[in-house]
């Protein structure tokens, strides 16, 4: 595999997430959507990562690290949101760690109770698939 090359599809694709996560959350989340954002290609390419021992599992194993590695990305993005909200968007007498935990559960919560993760949980196994595959022709 073409470590190069995943990683910077890794990056790529945690911008594509980004185009998903502004469709589904610009209205609930607003302005600090925006630090989730920013953060996504960082959060592609560690999500990149942690997955690539996967490509050696069977497809089941694959699809659990591919569930896994979903609930991962969606929590560092709620982190990233948290962050920019706690600091960046500073509003007095706001506890900045809970603005961060509330940003995390918030997002991990919306995923699982709005039915999204039926449809992003296949998705993030077509991408992993998708990177390991190219990254593999490349090298």
């Amino acid at each position: 595999m073409n470590t190069k090359r995943h990683d910077a599809l890794s990056a790529l694709s945690g911008c594509a997430w980004a185009g998903i996560a502004y469709l589904i959350g610009r209205t609930a989340l607003g302005p600090i959507l925006v630090g989730g954002l920013l953060a996504s290609p960082l959060i592609g390419l560690v999500v990149g990562r942690l997955y690539r021992p996967a490509y050696a599992l069977s497809t089941r194993g694959r699809a659990l690290a591919a569930l896994v590695t979903f609930y991962i990305a969606v929590a560092l993005f709620g982190l990233a949101v948290g962050l920019y909200d706690a600091f960046a968007l500073a509003v007095p007498g706001r506890i900045p760690s809970a603005v961060v935990i509330q940003a995390v559960i918030g997002m991990l919560w919306g995923v699982t109770f709005t039915g999204y993760v039926v449809v992003l949980w296949p998705l993030a196994y077509l991408n992993h698939w998708l990177v390991g595959r190219v990254s593999e022709e490349s090298g």
